[in-house]
């Protein structure tokens, strides 16, 4: 009884206030601003009640409220309200009813005595399960209206909408596998699934606490659902990971643990090689710390374009039983050629190092590829695999294809010098240069017999293209080198290059001489071969030494060179006994410009230049110049020189001096005196004949 009287006294006093609002008044006081009207909006966790704080800006003089807010009924039940203003004392009413279908919260109020708003008129609260917007019922004709002190309604009035936001607490449903395991320079996923998720944080297990991961090194992910770990090692076997969930709303959420177990693989590798076409390689297989097998399956593939399968396996490991031991090279359907191995024996092995070879044949030309794959068929079951004892297959294997690089032959784009003219302890270099060179060995005549050169002693490079010697002595004079350059197929050998050591700068005899025929006319301007023979005791005497030149006659005939600068075809100068004379000089010529060589002439050498002496000199004899040892038919002691580069000749009665000449300046023989510059030219004795 007492409820329902409640009831009818609420109605009757919203009715009347909105009647009361409704009747013109001929008393009114305006609101100089805007009014606004505002409805919240509020985010809150589903099943939380929320307050929706309701507004009343810049009411003066306000006497009655007539308000309907529009919500939806599938997503919030009306709860009640507070924080009302306390100046709306007892008169206020709030229910939730609904407008036709619409479920609505309307707030109502009346009183003589007017009040000013401007802030917070009420809360609103609602049990939220989902998401609503808050409506203000301007349809429905005084649903909401303000009045005056004087009943009239007040028309500057504006209305915001407002709304409830209720999200949901994020939840797992997928939680990361307690243990992963992944291969030693592989990669590993932990994953989880997650409703209402807005952010993801993996850490990794520190001690007692975690810590946050972040993408880079070898992570990726750190901030999703899935964590990435790239190149993994034995370093971070046994790390435990976990995620955090933080959701809109609620307390961030955790994951179980997951721990990483990192397996060192076992690795069954293809080894690579390199050949020519038509070469037959061998190609290795091995395998590391293949423990406790007893069957091996392997399908091992390639170009049938380039390579041809010989089938031929060699230096199968000692551990394997070869009665066992199957293999064979055919074309599979749908697979294309492979060679296969299989084996099996009751008594399992520890297998570690190279399995086996197998040959194939090079077919393929560089031109079309410089190499191809052979590799391993892990598409098709049971191709590529290890059992033990059980015919369990071996877990964790790791497969590693190799080439086969195609070269083309080796080629030398440039030889090594010919000859090679050096003074006496100075570095010497001598270099060539090749295409597809695999490998590079110099080599010194000796005799007959070329031998290898190796490092050491002042040689160095014989492995390279440019051989060094460090410093060249009369050790190495007339020497020959050469280098075997290895490549592809038959080995490529280089031309060879003649190494002359000279004691110095002045241990060459400048020569002129002018070519007859066999007529006796001079021979101008043609190319000529010449031989000139060092000799002792007479013209015809035992051939010491001897060089040749290929020259050009001049207008005159003449031919002009330094004997000591040519090639060397016998013997040297290095070292000799210039005591031991006398010397003749013997000239040979060949017009035609080849080496069939006829005697020229032939002159007694009465002097030579001081460094050849000096390269063969005898003692000194303290404070009374230097004195020849030995000498046959020459005696008396040498000049004391008066400079450095002095230089004495014995002109057939005693030794004279020469002084020292000039940088460049050649040392030229003119008429039995050795001459700084060339002969001095006779003044001609032409003269008129007087009539």
């Amino acid at each position: 009884m007492k409820t329902n009287q409640l009831k009818t006294v609420a109605i009757s006093f919203a009715a009347f206030v909105l009647f009361w609002i409704t009747v013109p008044s001929i008393f009114s006081i305006a609101n100089a601003q805007t009014v606004q009207v505002q409805a919240g909006n509020v985010q809150a966790c589903g099943g939380d009640t929320v307050s929706v704080p309701i507004n009343i800006l810049n009411a003066n003089n306000l006497g009655a409220i007539s308000l309907s807010l529009n919500y939806n009924g599938g997503t919030l039940s009306y709860v009640g309200f507070n924080n009302a203003l306390p100046a709306l004392g007892s008169n206020l009413i709030v229910n939730a009813t609904t407008q036709g279908n619409q479920p609505q919260v309307r707030i109502a109020w009346f009183n003589l005595v007017p009040v000013s708003v401007n802030g917070l008129l009420l809360n609103i609260r609602f049990r939220a399960t989902g998401n609503s917007t808050l409506v203000w019922d301007l349809q429905n004709a005084g649903n909401c209206e303000l009045a005056d002190s004087a009943a009239n309604v007040i028309n500057n009035v504006t209305f915001s909408n407002g709304g409830v936001g209720a999200a949901v607490a994020p939840a797992l449903t997928q939680q990361p596998n307690p243990s992963v395991q992944g291969l030693a320079g592989g990669s590993v996923t932990l994953s989880v699934v997650a409703t209402n998720a807005a952010t993801y944080q993996w850490q990794r297990q520190s001690g007692s606490g975690w810590i946050n991961l972040s993408n880079g090194a070898g992570i990726a992910g750190a901030t999703t659902a899935s964590l990435q770990l790239t190149g993994i090692t034995s370093a971070i076997d046994n790390t435990v990971y976990r995620v955090q969930v933080n959701g809109a709303c609620g307390a961030p959420l955790f994951s179980n643990t997951s721990t990483l177990r990192v397996v060192t693989p076992i690795v069954t590798s293809i080894g690579s090689v390199a050949g020519c076409t038509g070469d037959t390689v061998s190609i290795p297989v091995s395998v590391d710390q293949l423990n406790g097998v007893a069957a091996i399956s392997m399908a091992i593939t390639y170009d049938s374009t380039k390579l041809q399968c010989l089938g031929m396996v060699s230096d199968v490991h000692p551990s394997i039983n070869t009665s066992g031991f199957l293999s064979n090279c055919g074309i599979f359907p749908g697979l294309g050629r492979q060679f296969r191995v299989a084996w099996f024996d009751l008594n399992p092995v520890n297998l570690s190092g190279l399995l086996f070879r197998v040959k194939f044949r090079i077919i393929g030309t560089p031109s079309s590829n410089p190499s191809t794959t052979v590799g391993w068929d892990l598409v098709t079951p049971g191709n590529c695999e290890y059992a033990d004892f059980n015919a369990d297959v071996i877990p964790y294997t790791s497969f590693v294809a190799g080439t086969v690089g195609i070269q083309a032959a080796a080629s030398i784009t440039a030889q090594p010098v010919s000859s090679l003219t050096v003074p006496r302890n100075t570095p010497v270099s001598i270099a060539v240069s090749a295409t597809n060179a695999q490998a590079f060995q110099w080599q010194r005549l000796v005799g007959t017999n070329w031998n290898n050169l190796v490092n050491g002693g002042g040689v160095s490079g014989v492995n390279t293209a440019t051989l060094a010697i460090a410093s060249a002595d009369q050790t190495y004079n007339n020497a020959s080198f050469r280098v075997v350059i290895t490549g592809c197929s038959t080995p490529v050998v280089s031309s060879v290059c003649s190494l002359r050591v000279r004691y110095g700068a002045s241990d060459r005899i400048s020569y002129q001489a002018v070519v007859r025929n066999s007529v006796g006319e001079l021979v101008r301007n043609q190319a000529v071969g010449v031989r000139t023979v060092l000799v002792r005791d007479s013209i015809g005497g035992a051939t010491v030494y001897s060089e040749t030149h290929a020259l050009t006659t001049n207008a005159n005939g003449l031919i002009s060179f330094e004997f000591g600068g040519g090639l060397v075809a016998t013997g040297t100068m290095l070292g000799l006994d210039w005591s031991d004379g006398p010397y003749f000089l013997r000239t040979e010529v060949d017009l035609t410009g080849s080496t069939n060589y006829q005697f020229l002439g032939g002159q007694q050498l009465l002097s030579v230049p001081f460094a050849l002496y000096a390269a063969s000199a005898g003692s000194v004899a303290g404070g009374s110049g230097l004195r020849q040892a030995g000498t046959a038919g020459v005696s008396g002691n040498l000049p004391i020189p008066s400079a450095p580069g002095a230089m004495a000749y014995w002109n057939g009665a005693e030794w004279l001096s020469i002084a020292p000449g000039q940088n460049g300046q050649t040392l030229t023989f003119c008429n039995g005196v050795p001459t700084w510059g060339g002969c001095p030219t006779m003044p001609s004795n032409n003269r008129r004949t007087r009539r």
